[in-house]
């Protein structure tokens, strides 16, 4: 709570001339997704300035892109994060212009890459998703209008020596998730034993089982919208609207019209109305 009230009396992120607000930004998601209580106890100028954050990372698609854990830090001996950085920054500015570009964020991620390249699988590398890069985005090959989202998990996702994902990871893992993003990992474990003809078919299986179960949704989907649809409306011209309804016979309409007697004319027959 200290924390927020101090970035909203300094404004912090917005100083300087480029706004960066990547931590702020996943800071701002997590608290929207799943701190509703604490969110809401805070004072009216943290809300105010949480929402300005937001607001600026819906425009902002480089400064508040949270990028991705990097192999080791900038310096004589490593660029992996100021690649990513200037990847982002290319591809960033050429959205609109119809380039597409790709950020890695590991060799692993290059190599699942070319594999989908390879298989004819079209696909984009880092598309932006809130404060977050997706891996990677596939074509459904069977459903165009489908994505299958690939998250790579890299060696320095995990912790040293074990096969538990990093606490970042997890995170960015169930943010996505609330974002409404189903994730297909493709995990260190699996990847590395394997042969490049056995890469080809592990992601070949998972292409075609994820396309399998779209194409069953998408017919569940065609199903139930059968059955909420209303039922077809007789049209003007047709037969039946064209014929009058009719109550009696033709055939009565010119006999006369009988009236029960009264008990005082029993004796006299019933009466016929004029």
């Amino acid at each position: 709570r200290a924390y927020l009230k101090r970035c909203a009396e300094t404004q912090a992120g917005f100083q300087g001339p480029e706004y960066e607000l990547r931590h702020l930004a996943c800071t701002e998601l997590v608290l929207r997704k799943e701190h509703h209580s604490f969110l809401a106890s805070l004072p009216a100028y943290v809300g105010r300035y949480l929402e300005k954050v937001r607001q600026h990372a819906t425009f902002d698609k480089w400064g508040s892109v949270t990028l991705p854990p990097h192999i080791a830090p900038d310096g004589p001996k490593g660029t992996h994060r100021s690649d990513m950085s200037m990847s982002l920054q290319q591809k960033s500015s050429t959205a609109t212009g119809g380039n597409r570009g790709d950020v890695f964020n590991s060799d692993m991620h290059r190599d699942v890459s070319a594999c989908l390249t390879h298989l004819g699988i079209e696909h984009e590398n880092g598309v932006l998703c809130g404060p977050y890069l997706l891996d990677i985005v596939a074509m459904d090959m069977v459903n165009p209008a489908r994505r299958i989202v690939y998250e790579v998990n890299a060696p320095h996702h995990y912790y040293e020596s074990t096969q538990m994902v990093t606490a970042e990871k997890r995170l960015r893992h169930r943010m996505l998730t609330r974002l409404s993003q189903r994730l297909h990992m493709v995990n260190t474990e699996d990847w590395r034993p394997l042969t490049a003809a056995q890469k080809m078919t592990f992601l070949l299986k998972l292409q075609q089982a994820q396309q399998d179960a779209n194409s069953q949704e998408a017919k569940q989907q065609a199903a139930a919208n059968a059955l909420r649809a209303p039922l077809p409306s007789l049209r003007p011209n047709s037969s039946l609207a064209s014929k009058p309804k009719s109550l009696m016979l033709k055939s009565s309409l010119n006999s006369p019209i009988r009236v029960p007697a009264p008990p005082s004319r029993k004796g006299h027959g019933a009466l016929t109305a004029r």
